[in-house]
């Protein structure tokens, strides 16, 4: 057969379709090609490359994944938004203030709310994989990074005894410019997920035990991985994860979503404007809503947030 193929011309010769993928900072990142952008649809090799580092690594990286265009947008309205509530002292710090790291809402305006940020179709395929069909969409926010000199302790967001050996939400990162450590590229530990537990804690301020994180290092260090703009990372809610400091004078913004399984119990809901009602793609996603009125004042925040399961 390979003597049959090699002896056909190049343009008659069946074309085997492979995963586009590379391993840089010990995570695995998905490239998607021009026809997958087109059709906003995954390849099966490349679904599952996303499947396999979610398994093994709980994290992946979808590269070309969201309309720069949309990300400059966002990014030209929200860094002022952010410089003002920086300015606050009321603004939520996530922990403490050393970190420059505050909790920030998405613009809630029709035409600052873009399908493949929101509801991303290349995210919404993988996790659908892992999950199940239709996750639900129950939280949209955001954090941004001010220059700083002290870190996050790794630590997982929830706190709470969740489900046990299986998957139970992903995390949809979303930066709006390239970000390397430099600019507070997310620390992440790959693996961690497989057998984190909420006893890994030492307190929600304190993250993962110190022992636990030295004992880690040994096995698999942290990395902060650099991403291009356009690029998006689908992490797993059990993955240990630290904000790095910002050392440069721009203020970072990511987009943060969150998935659940059509199983899990739970009352969040994302605050969306009426105005945006049948204007988003949300694929195969089940969108959990509060829709407000225009004009809702999405910059007064919210930062306590329950992704407990209920009972």
């Amino acid at each position: 057969m390979h003597q049959l193929l090699t002896n056909m011309p190049s343009n008659e010769r069946p074309q085997i379709k492979m995963a586009t993928t590379t391993v840089q900072d010990d995570i695995t990142t998905v490239h998607l090609s021009p026809d997958e952008v087109s059709t906003k649809t995954l390849t099966s090799h490349n679904l599952q490359a996303a499947v396999t580092a979610l398994h093994n690594d709980g994290i992946v990286v979808l590269n070309n994944a969201v309309d720069t265009s949309h990300l400059n947008k966002l990014n030209s309205r929200m860094i002022p938004e952010a410089q003002a509530l920086y300015a606050k002292s009321s603004t939520h710090r996530n922990f403490g203030p050393g970190t420059g790291n505050i909790q920030q809402e998405p613009v809630l305006e029709d035409g600052y709310i873009f399908s493949d940020i929101i509801a991303n179709p290349f995210a919404a395929q993988v996790v659908e994989c892992m999950l199940g069909p239709k996750p639900a969409l129950r939280f949209h926010s955001a954090n941004t990074a001010f220059k700083a000199t002290d870190r996050q302790p790794p630590h997982i967001d929830v706190h709470f005894d969740f489900p046990r050996g299986v998957p139970f939400g992903y995390c949809v990162n979303i930066n709006l410019v390239d970000t390397s450590p430099r600019n507070g590229a997310t620390e992440v530990w790959p693996g961690t997920h497989l057998n984190a537990s909420i006893d890994d804690m030492s307190g929600e301020e304190a993250g993962i035990r110190k022992d636990l994180t030295e004992e880690r290092r040994k096995v698999r260090p942290p990395v902060q991985p650099s991403l291009p703009k356009g690029s998006l990372i689908i992490r797993d809610f059990r993955l240990w994860h630290a904000g790095r400091p910002n050392q440069t004078d721009d203020p970072r913004v990511m987009i943060v979503t969150v998935l659940f399984p059509k199983w899990y119990r739970s009352n969040l809901e994302i605050i969306l404007p009426e105005s945006v009602k049948g204007k988003i793609d949300w694929g195969s996603l089940n969108p959990k809503v509060k829709w407000v009125p225009d004009g809702y004042d999405y910059l007064h925040g919210a930062h306590d947030h329950d992704f407990a399961l209920l009972p």
